[in-house]
């Protein structure tokens, strides 16, 4: 029994000691962080800062090509639809079929004439209604 107490009694300052020496372990890295904390970020904020640049350069050339690709393939759009419109073009007038311009147009033109028919019948209206008050007023002063 002597013995069992002999070695926890031992290890009572070990166990101390280690605890210590971790403690002073964690002071010592809050302290280093401290001091060497600014260091690091400012370098941090460098390698950053180049990376953003590399990273900017090579983004502008993705978007560059991706322009260059998007009008190389408005061209060729262009090139195979304009001979395809005007062939549907011209099947349309052949079976005697109005393009959607020829439609807007005529569109245009029958609203305008709506316009001018609705403007003629109000102004014969007021002309249709004003002898009719004159005729009342003429028999009215007659009486």
């Amino acid at each position: 029994m002597a013995k069992k107490n002999g070695k926890k009694a031992h290890a009572v300052p070990k166990m101390k000691e280690s605890a210590h020496d971790i403690w002073l372990a964690g002071l010592g890295a809050f302290a280093l962080a401290g001091e060497e904390g600014g260091k690091l970020f400012r370098e941090l904020v460098k390698k950053g800062e180049g990376l953003e640049k590399i990273n900017k350069a090579r983004i502008g050339k993705i978007v560059d090509r991706a322009e260059s690709l998007r009008g190389d393939a408005r061209q060729a759009i262009a090139k195979v639809g304009n001979p395809l419109e005007a062939g549907m073009t011209g099947a349309m007038h052949r079976i005697g079929m109005p393009t959607r311009k020829e439609i807007a147009d005529l569109s245009r033109r029958v609203e305008e004439l709506t316009r001018v028919v609705a403007k003629s019948k109000a102004a014969g209206r007021t002309r249709a209604r004003q002898p009719r008050r004159a005729a009342k007023l003429q028999s009215v002063g007659a009486a």
